[in-house]
Formats: C-alpha cells, sequence, structure tokens
C-alpha cells in the first residue's frame, strides 16, 4: 500500500524522466552495479557517454551531458531522472535509489537532494547531521537491497 510519500513523489509531473526508457534503464543499472559493490557513483560516471532522447529536447536528438563542463539544464534534467529513480525505488522497495549518486568533491549527493527531501517532508532541515543522518540510512538501505542481488 503507497504511503504519503509514495503518493507525493508519484504526482510531480516528470518532464524528462519518463520520457527515456533506455537512457532511464542505463541510470538504474549503473546505479545498481554501485550498489551491488556496496559502492557510491559520482554523478559523471553516471551519465557518461550516456544519449537521452527525449521528445522535448532537441526534438528528440541524442543528447549528452558535458560532463566536464555541467549546465544548469543539465543538473535539473539528471536530478529528475534521480529524483523518478528514487521515486521507483522507494515506493516498491522503501529506499532511495539515488543516495548512492554523488558529486566528485564532497562524495555525497548534491544540495537538491536534501533540498527536495526537506520539500517531501522526509527531512524537517537540512543541517549536517540531519542529512548526513538520513544519507546514511538511505545508503544502508540501497546497499542492503542491491547486494542481495534484486532488482528495481
Amino acid at each position: 500500500m503507497e504511503d504519503d510519500l509514495c503518493r507525493k513523489m508519484r504526482d510531480v509531473n516528470w518532464k524528462w524522466a519518463n520520457k527515456d526508457p533506455e537512457a532511464l534503464a542505463v541510470l538504474e543499472g549503473r546505479i545498481e552495479e554501485a550498489g551491488r559493490s556496496l559502492q557510491m557513483i559520482t554523478y559523471s560516471d553516471l551519465v557518461k557517454g550516456v544519449d537521452f532522447h527525449l521528445p522535448n529536447v532537441r526534438n528528440g536528438e541524442a543528447y549528452r551531458v558535458p560532463i566536464h563542463d555541467w549546465s544548469g539544464f543539465d543538473r535539473g534534467m539528471v536530478g529528475e531522472f534521480l529524483g523518478y529513480i528514487s521515486t521507483r525505488s522507494y515506493c516498491q522497495y522503501g529506499f532511495m535509489a539515488s543516495a548512492l549518486v554523488v558529486n566528485r568533491l564532497e562524495y555525497k549527493p548534491s544540495d537538491l537532494f536534501f533540498e527536495w527531501m526537506v520539500r517531501l517532508n522526509v527531512l524537517p532541515d537540512t543541517e549536517d547531521g540531519t542529512v548526513l543522518k538520513f544519507w546514511i540510512e538511505q545508503v544502508n538501505k540501497a546497499h542492503n537491497w542491491y547486494k542481495s542481488g534484486r532488482q528495481l
């Protein structure tokens, strides 16, 4: 049975994430591979070489994120895919799969991930202790899920 959080997540109006099942499958597969080996994956490694075919971007022609020069659009689009992936993993299995995706410098999810959790009322604030505790919990849940050999 869906809880309130799942309903909120499913009610998001996705502009991109549910429009390219092939790119979605690649991203989910890369997160799964990282989780299965009890690792994290950087944003750049997640999207490296992935061609996105989105009807509302470049008329559906291939778009590849320039991993050494991310734009605001790139961050928003990839962030939306990660939100969609977490919606799927949370609603089906109770964890945020995108918690395994981190930036290269701080080796943690972007502030946008935690801000989204605040907007969804999962976190009361973005204080360091609050986000660290939540993130560690989600990483452990994701690692345990993927290590067991299960898939989304």
